[in-house]
């Protein structure tokens, strides 16, 4: 069957993308499965986070994507996991402009998924990392790559017109014919105070009268100082032992599992 594709998109920055990007790496890990990163932003918070420089490497996703490289050079496993990423830096904003000078017309919106084919037959989840921009071609190369795509959402006036706008470029590939499906994720919410949970419900009532299903709000991630604190912006936590942190777990976990469910792996953490 292959594996799936999973886009981790929003047109705002600052809402945990790439956090999030390595989360659902991280729960993929923990039930068994392998699991591949494509970093399609300049900043490379996929390889810093993972406490690599993004200037160390010697070929990454620009040198793959434009046929310089191939996968076994600029795939990176992160320890001694089943995790992996192919690192990005600041060339990546110029295959935008390779593929116009290169790819014919009909065959743009397809390059990133021709790229990716050969690696789900050896990843059972490819999570793509995408840049804060909906006017970015790769962006929309990996939403057409994509089964799945988790939309990050914060209390925040800003956040909520992004998380509408991403919505209405999802269902203009569904009237497209792409079978694509998504969910929204609130991130790092207070969920537990009166004042944040009033501003949540608000925001999520106004987002279902545009026209957005409740069930696609598929989980909340919690705040937690210690996800900004901790090593690896976040990446240690299954690892730091108390309370704080195992909640923060647990609620990736939980929306993980929704994620794994609507591309078609049932499973049960414990």
């Amino acid at each position: 069957m292959g594996g799936k594709v999973i886009t981790v998109l929003s047109t705002k920055g600052g809402v945990g993308k790439s956090t999030l990007a390595r989360f659902i790496a991280i729960t993929a890990n923990e039930i068994g499965k392998k699991v591949c990163i494509i970093d399609t932003c300049q900043n490379s918070s996929i390889a810093t986070g993972f406490l690599r420089d993004r200037d160390s490497f010697s070929k990454n996703a620009y040198d793959w994507l434009i046929g310089e490289a191939k996968p076994s050079e600029v795939i990176n496993q992160y320890e001694d996991t089943s995790i992996y990423y192919i690192p990005s830096d600041e060339r990546i904003d110029d295959f935008e402009e390779w593929v116009d000078r290169k790819i014919p017309k009909p065959r743009q919106l397809e390059v990133l998924k021709t790229k990716i084919e050969p690696l789900k037959k050896i990843f059972d989840y490819i999570v793509i990392d995408t840049h804060p921009s909906e006017n970015s071609d790769i962006v929309n190369y990996s939403i057409a790559a994509s089964e799945f795509c988790v939309i990050p959402l914060e209390i925040d006036l800003d956040a909520k017109l992004a998380a509408s706008r991403c919505v209405e470029i999802i269902r203009d590939y569904q009237n497209a014919g792409y079978q694509i499906d998504y969910g929204i994720v609130w991130n790092k919410v207070e969920i537990t105070k009166g004042k944040a949970k009033a501003q949540l419900d608000k925001i999520k009532e106004e987002l279902i009268s545009k026209g957005i299903p409740p069930e696609k709000f598929i989980g909340d991630i919690r705040y937690s100082t210690t996800v900004s604190t901790s090593k690896n912006d976040g990446i240690m936590l299954n690892s730091v032992n108390n309370k704080y942190t195992q909640n923060v777990m647990n609620d990736i976990r939980n929306v993980s599992q929704k994620i794994f469910a609507q591309i078609g792996e049932v499973f049960s953490y414990g």
